[in-house]
């Protein structure tokens, strides 16, 4: 029997998931398939629980209300509030699981980013922020630095952490100037349309300016076909730099892990896939989002 999976969000017709889990499944020999099934926001609870789906990705905006739609939510789930991968577990119950949270790990491993001790700078505070905070709290950073351009919402990420690492997280509304940063996060959609301002100016100052924050490496949550503005700004400038597509191609991987207990994810494959699909649409669409599938 195939088992059917699915991608919800709206709007989801620019999605490269069904690529990716396409190319996966023929490499595994799995009788199953994937598409991009647009939802409206009252219609997410009814469709994961439907009996034609055995689980399945969410994407923007979804992923807060994919997470009250479990019965069987992960520690990362309750951590984050969001879920992005679900599926039907034998006795009929949905499970589901923040795999954003684990392929954000796998990006920072291929960057050679150790967030254990590092300070870091986070530009954003949406859904994706969430996945990014967990994750660094998680793995022992020393701080996370939370610059958004509405306070509130980086005040409300930062006391739902506080539980978790009471005092790593604040909120701050320009980088310490003369700091060091090991990290610089990219949790915003700027990059997204052309002529976005960037989402931070890594070279502000005259050279040798002593006020002048620096960054050991920046990671930016948005991909494109090849690269987005901001990670050739960071590399142009000296700063190691890696786009958002190995965290796409991760949490994808580890989604089906769990679909398929017991099954290792084909993480070459799916990222070919990926870069061929990105490469197919080049010139009608610059990039993708901070965790959109």
């Amino acid at each position: 029997m195939t088992l059917r999976f699915a991608l919800l969000g709206d709007p989801v017709r620019h999605s490269i998931s069904p690529a990716m889990h396409r190319a996966a499944f023929d490499v595994l020999g799995l009788d199953a398939e994937y598409v991009a099934r647009r939802t409206a926001a009252d219609e997410v609870g009814p469709v994961m629980r439907s009996a034609d789906l055995a689980g399945g990705n969410v994407t923007l905006p979804h992923k807060l209300r994919a997470a009250r739609a479990l019965a069987r939510p992960s520690a990362a789930v309750r951590a984050t509030g969001a879920c992005n991968c679900w599926w039907r577990r034998p006795d009929g119950e949905l499970a589901g699981d923040n795999t954003d949270v684990g392929g954000l790990r796998i990006a920072f491993s291929r960057l050679g980013f150790r967030p254990r001790g590092a300070r870091v700078l986070l530009l954003g505070a949406g859904g994706a922020a969430r996945a990014a905070v967990h994750a660094l709290l998680e793995d022992g950073v020393s701080s996370v630095e939370i610059l958004n351009r509405t306070p509130a919402r980086a005040r409300a990420l930062r006391d739902r952490a506080v539980a978790h690492a009471p005092g790593a997280v604040r909120v701050v509304a320009a980088p310490d100037a003369g700091a060091t940063y090991d990290l610089v996060l990219n949790s915003t959609s700027l990059g997204l349309a052309p002529g976005d301002p960037l989402p931070l100016d890594l070279d502000r100052g005259m050279e040798g300016d002593a006020e002048r924050a620096r960054f050991g490496a920046a990671f930016d949550m948005v991909y494109a076909a090849g690269e987005t503005a901001w990670v050739r700004h960071a590399r142009a400038v000296g700063v190691r730099a890696a786009g958002g597509l190995d965290m796409l191609v991760g949490q994808a991987a580890l989604s089906l892990e769990r679909w398929f207990p017991g099954c290792e994810a084909p993480f070459d494959a799916m990222r070919e896939a990926a870069v061929a699909e990105l490469a197919r649409r080049a010139g009608s669409e610059p990039g993708k989002g901070p965790g959109a599938e």
